[in-house]
């Protein structure tokens, strides 16, 4: 099957779910490709003995059209595109390895960033740790929210929040994103934890919740919902592209979030608390 994407993305852009194979417009930059594989996963997984498909998503960053500024180089904003397949990894859902943003060098909140679900439906699992180099035994985590994205949203990921992405459907999901391209992310502290705090699996009376036994205390797990920030360029009717092209000053707060704390937390509404199990 292929999946025409172009409106909600911003330009030209197909994807056979067969192949799980991009086609671009020839008014598209070369992207850079990368892909997850199985093994690379498995250091974060509840089942490391899982059988797993050997690559589980797939990766192009450097996004920009050939005829346009290029953001990367003239607001320092990197736009890639993610594509996920539908799977199982044993009894979890599949889901990205998860990874933390430092700070920028001057100091302060760290460096967030802005998913769009362009096709599929994802969930998001954040978390707040007192230290994203703290080994396992030792971290303090601060904070869990989880929050779902839909076609059309633009999920904020707030400054001190690493977080993971699954695809919670048996289907494809894709999705793109904004970020500064000022940094590296960070995977050492989950890889080590196996995990964020919370896996979510397929149990006999459905999806759940359920611990990561490695983390010695969590807070319990906060649920949001997404809300449109028309002055951080975030509305629904637009692509997320589309925003960070026109009009790339509306994005300075991914590069000085300190700046933009209070818009940038008016994209997650907090609504409740969500069940969570102990791992059997």
């Amino acid at each position: 099957m292929i999946q025409n994407l172009s409106e909600v993305t911003g330009f030209t852009c197909l994807f056979d779910d067969t192949a799980h194979h991009a086609i671009f417009g020839s008014e598209v930059r070369a992207p850079m490709y990368g892909v997850r594989t199985a093994e690379e996963m498995r250091k974060v997984l509840l089942d490391r003995d899982a059988d797993i498909p050997a690559i589980v998503y797939w990766m192009m960053r450097d996004l920009g059209l050939k005829n346009a500024p290029y953001r990367k180089e003239t607001h320092d904003l990197r736009f890639d595109i993610s594509y996920f397949i539908p799977a199982m990894f044993g009894r979890e859902y599949l889901k990205t390895s998860g990874h933390y943003h430092p700070a920028p060098p001057a100091g302060g909140p760290a460096y967030p960033e802005v998913y769009g679900v362009l096709s599929g439906k994802a969930i998001y699992l954040l978390q707040k740790v007192n230290c994203i180099e703290a080994a396992v035994d030792e971290v303090v985590v601060e904070d869990c929210i989880i929050v779902e994205g839909n076609p059309g949203d633009k999920i904020i990921m707030p400054p001190d929040y690493g977080h993971v992405t699954i695809n919670p459907l048996p289907e494809p999901l894709v999705m793109a994103n904004w970020v500064s391209d000022r940094f590296s992310s960070q995977y050492g502290a989950v890889e080590q934890a196996r995990g964020f705090p919370y896996y979510r699996i397929e149990a006999d009376a459905g999806p759940r919740w359920v611990n990561n036994p490695r983390y010695t205390k969590v807070p319990v797990l906060r649920t949001a919902r997404v809300k449109e920030v028309p002055e951080l360029g975030l509305t629904k009717d637009v692509p997320l592209f589309t925003a960070g092209q026109e009009h790339p000053e509306l994005m300075d707060w991914l590069n000085n979030p300190a700046d933009y704390m209070d818009a940038i937390w008016s994209g997650l509404e907090i609504i409740g608390e969500q069940q969570t199990f102990e791992l059997d």
